[in-house]
């Protein structure tokens, strides 16, 4: 917030924020920076116009690797049915990560990063939510199931596990659309299955995309491109994370 208000670009990992209230505060933080620039847009003086909104990137690399952009080339623009699976692996819960006010929790600080993935793939944000965690002796809700619907009619799940075993991947994402099928593999291996033929893209070593967003992100500050993803889908990927915790505690299906 202090980096923003003094005009700086700011990069911050996920998540953006531990709270509904922050992302609040953010939000009107950058409303008024648009503000000042229709303000601006208004007058002869061209240092007016230097006041730019910040770009405010958070680290949602996995959209920006190789095989996520081929997924994106591979799909249109209707309807599609996602499932992303998670091995996420146990941590301890007297571990930073699990503190609300710290970490943020699984949910906050690393659910967001697969909400995010499927709004990038589906091209729309979502509009519901609705979760389900196993019950456990230290409440962490870290074993869950959460669906979501969107705005194109697009529908996704992400089971997130973290009792599993670790010799399985941690990551698959399964998308069905039109009559063909797309496997992504802990991001190494993609198959794609269409007609009746399989095809398969494979990578020396797995790529989440993580030069590539800092590459994005610096490239649009000298360029002056702006954002380099659209604020409305960082915005969405956490207040998505609050929803989720919501409807664990209410038992409902959440608008959002």
């Amino acid at each position: 917030m202090k980096a923003l208000k003094a005009g700086k670009h700011v990069f911050v990992e996920k998540p953006l924020c531990l709270t509904e209230e922050d992302l609040g505060k953010i939000v009107d933080l950058l409303n008024s920076y648009d503000q000042k620039n229709i303000s601006n847009a208004n007058t002869t003086d061209p240092l007016d116009n230097l006041t730019n909104q910040p770009i405010l990137m958070v680290g949602y690399n996995r959209r920006f690797s190789p095989l996520a952009q081929i997924i994106k080339k591979n799909l249109g623009d209707g309807p599609i049915a996602m499932i992303y699976r998670v091995n996420a692996g146990a941590i301890p819960p007297d571990s930073w990560i699990q503190d609300a006010e710290i970490g943020g929790g699984k949910i906050v600080g690393e659910v967001c990063h697969f909400v995010d993935f499927l709004t990038f793939v589906n091209g729309s944000l979502p509009i519901s939510v609705y979760a389900v965690a196993m019950k456990e002796p230290d409440n962490l809700n870290d074993v869950l199931n959460i669906s979501l619907s969107y705005q194109n009619g697009s529908i996704g799940t992400i089971s997130y596990l973290a009792n599993g075993d670790k010799s399985l991947p941690k990551e698959r994402i399964e998308i069905f659309a039109y009559g063909s099928t797309l496997i992504l593999n802990d991001f190494k291996i993609l198959s794609i299955h269409s007609q009746g033929k399989k095809k398969e893209k494979k990578l020396l070593s797995q790529d989440k995309g993580q030069k590539t967003e800092v590459k994005r992100f610096v490239e649009a500050i000298l360029n002056g491109t702006g954002e380099v993803i659209p604020f409305e889908e960082i915005y969405s990927a956490s207040l998505v994370t609050f929803k989720i915790i919501e409807s664990l505690r209410s038992g409902g299906c959440l608008k959002i």
